[in-house]
C-alpha cells in the first residue's frame, strides 16, 4: 500500500473505521496518478467508478460552474455508484492527484462488506445533497 504522503488514519472518511477495515479497502482499490487539467468524472456519463483523493485538489462542476474542491479524503463519484445514476458533475484535477480508483464493482462490494465504510458513504452523499 504505497500511500505517499497521506496516511488512511489522516482521511477524514476513515475516521470511525476499523484498521482492517481500511486495508481491506486500500487492498480493493488502486493506486493512480493523474495530471492537471484531466477530468475523472464526466456530468451525465454513467458511473463506473468511484475515487478516494489521497491528494492534491480537483473542482467539482455543475453545467460548468464550480461549485466545490475536493481535495486529501474526500471521494468522487459516489453519488452515481451507490445511487446507480448518471453522474451529477464534472469532476476535474485542479493540480496533480493521487487517488484511489474503485471500480463500480469494488466499491459495491465494499458497502455490501464493510458496514462502517457503506454507512461514510451514505453519510458524505447525504452531506453533499443537503449542501446543494
Amino acid at each position: 500500500m504505497a500511500l505517499g504522503r497521506t496516511s488512511p488514519r489522516d482521511l477524514p472518511l476513515f475516521a470511525d473505521l476499523s484498521g482492517r477495515d481500511i486495508r481491506e479497502i486500500f487492498r480493493a482499490g488502486e493506486e493512480v496518478s493523474v495530471p492537471a487539467g484531466w477530468s475523472l468524472i464526466l456530468e451525465q456519463t454513467p458511473p463506473d467508478a468511484a475515487y478516494l483523493i489521497l491528494s492534491g485538489t480537483a473542482a467539482v462542476r455543475v453545467k460548468g460552474e464550480e461549485i466545490a474542491e475536493l481535495g486529501p479524503g474526500d471521494i468522487a463519484g459516489e453519488v452515481g455508484v451507490r445511487r446507480n445514476t448518471l453522474r451529477t458533475a464534472t469532476v476535474t484535477a485542479k493540480s496533480r492527484l493521487q487517488l484511489l480508483h474503485f471500480t463500480r464493482e469494488k466499491f459495491d462490494d465494499l458497502t455490501t462488506r464493510l458496514p462502517a465504510f457503506r454507512e461514510a458513504i451514505d453519510a458524505t452523499i447525504a452531506e453533499r445533497r443537503g449542501g446543494s
